[in-house]
């Protein structure tokens, strides 16, 4: 008898657990923005990313809520030139990247203040592409340690779901032993 209810309670949460997961990735896939944490002081990488086949895509604009001028990429050539004062020194894109159609940023030296919007706009003749990310900048934890050339702070959604569900599973096991 307790085996049967431990066994239908397993069912249940395990069910129960699933169907969590589905909805998370549903809601995930149907934001308009992706989320990026970061902590302060460290770096985030900001994904922008597209599939050039074959176009020649060579320009990108990042901003900050549509209006602060993060980075330029103009034919190929990372500028700075209309960059805002708050972000001189804090970018880095990656040029040899860009011509299979990765225009990521990563942003250095995170703030508080550097929470919010940040948008890769990509104006193609055939296309325009607008991909936001929002950015979230917290404290760093006591006790974590990085290893260098790590993508610090980034935490993925996998890694959220798992964060999630262990605790379940590991109380469903509990009540069955």
């Amino acid at each position: 008898m307790v085996y049967c209810v431990c066994v239908t309670v397993f069912v249940f949460v395990f069910c129960s657990a699933l169907l969590v997961c589905f909805f998370i990735l549903l809601l995930n896939e149907a934001s308009v923005q992706d989320i990026v944490q970061g902590f302060i002081r460290d770096s985030a990488l900001l994904p922008c990313r597209i599939k050039t086949g074959q176009l020649k895509v060579n320009t990108a604009h990042w901003r900050y809520n549509d209006s602060k001028n993060v980075y330029d990429i103009l034919n190929g050539q990372g500028t700075t030139k209309e960059q805002d004062a708050e972000y001189k020194g804090r970018t880095e894109t990656f040029p040899s990247e860009y011509s299979k159609g990765n225009f990521s940023l990563r942003l250095g030296n995170l703030q508080k203040s550097d929470e919010g919007s940040y948008c890769c706009f990509i104006p193609n003749a055939e296309f325009d592409l607008n991909k936001c990310i929002n950015l979230q900048v917290r404290e760093k934890p006591r006790g974590i340690q990085e290893k260098p050339g790590s993508n610090s702070g980034v935490e993925t959604t996998a890694e959220r779901i798992v964060s999630l569900l262990f605790p379940l599973f590991s109380a469903t096991v509990l009540l069955c032993v």
